[in-house]
């Protein structure tokens, strides 16, 4: 392969998805709101599951810096 072939497919390779790919950005978008919703739903449970002396524990014992 010639150094120009290779510059090329480099640059190719390198070049980022266009902006307006709607069915890219359709998938990011669902697969987003899809995480929030996971993720909503991981913190209702940890809510549920502490007691308020639970949460009041790992508050006040809350690791700091690079202990």
């Amino acid at each position: 392969m010639a150094a120009s072939e290779r510059q090329r497919d480099h640059a190719e390779r390198q070049t980022p998805a266009a902006p307006d790919d709607a069915a890219h950005d359709s998938g990011l978008d669902e697969a987003r709101a899809a995480g929030e919703l996971f993720l909503s739903a991981g913190d209702e449970a940890i809510r549920r599951a502490l007691s308020g002396d639970s949460e009041a524990f790992l508050r006040a014992n809350r690791q700091r810096g690079g202990e």
